[in-house]
């Protein structure tokens, strides 16, 4: 996978100019795949499975010297029907995923998708990312999904433009509340259920001892 890494990190950086691959952060031991000083931001390129507390540690290390990190993740690795929890914890906040081969071709995109569990069971369309100069995250409307809300900033053509733009932030604010909806019944039933079951063995077994001492 480092020819994968390698040409990602290439192509982002003719993508920015003014960026920095393979800078040196000696204050935190760090070591960041693109940085673009000018706007303080830090990509940061995976190809291979990374645990969600090396994603978090890598975050407030650059955070910590003010850098927000955009992840960008390949999909030989990630955008699968299961995610893991690092990819589940980036999906929440801040990544986007490639497609990038070791000879350069493929492209970079982002995607509305939701999750039950560690399960994607959402999966919109690819919307190509046309640059990679971050913009501020304009105001939203009310209607408009809650995960979104969350990045700090877009790059174009990412989902929150593409939904901005082609007016349909209330529709998938609408589909996120019903996939929400639905999940938290079905997990209140079986909650209940559950509940129902330890009452009535709880009632059996009192039944049973008061039966013994007669």
């Amino acid at each position: 996978m480092h020819r994968y890494h390698k040409v990602i990190q290439k192509t982002l950086a003719d993508f920015l100019r003014g960026s920095v691959t393979e800078y040196r952060f000696p204050s935190i031991r760090r070591i960041a795949d693109v940085v673009f000083f000018p706007k303080k931001i830090i990509f940061e390129v995976q190809c291979s499975p990374i645990s969600i507390e090396d994603v978090q540690k890598r975050n407030r290390d650059y955070s910590s010297l003010g850098f927000t990190v955009i992840w960008i993740l390949h999909d030989r690795i990630y955008n699968k029907k299961i995610a893991t929890p690092a990819e589940l914890y980036l999906r929440q906040n801040l990544s986007y995923y490639t497609s990038m081969t070791p000879f350069g071709h493929g492209f970079f995109y982002d995607q509305l998708d939701f999750f039950r569990g560690v399960t994607r069971i959402y999966k919109g369309l690819p919307q190509t990312i046309n640059s990679f100069y971050p913009k501020p995250l304009p105001r939203l409307p009310f209607f408009f999904p809650n995960k979104l809300r969350k990045r700090p900033l877009i790059l174009s053509g990412d989902t929150t433009e593409y939904l901005l733009k082609s007016r349909q932030g209330k529709w998938a604010w609408q589909l996120e509340k019903s996939l929400t909806r639905k999940w938290t019944c079905k997990k209140v039933t079986k909650e209940v259920f559950h509940s129902l079951l330890l009452k009535n063995a709880s009632s059996s077994h009192k039944y049973l001892e008061r039966q013994s001492t007669i």
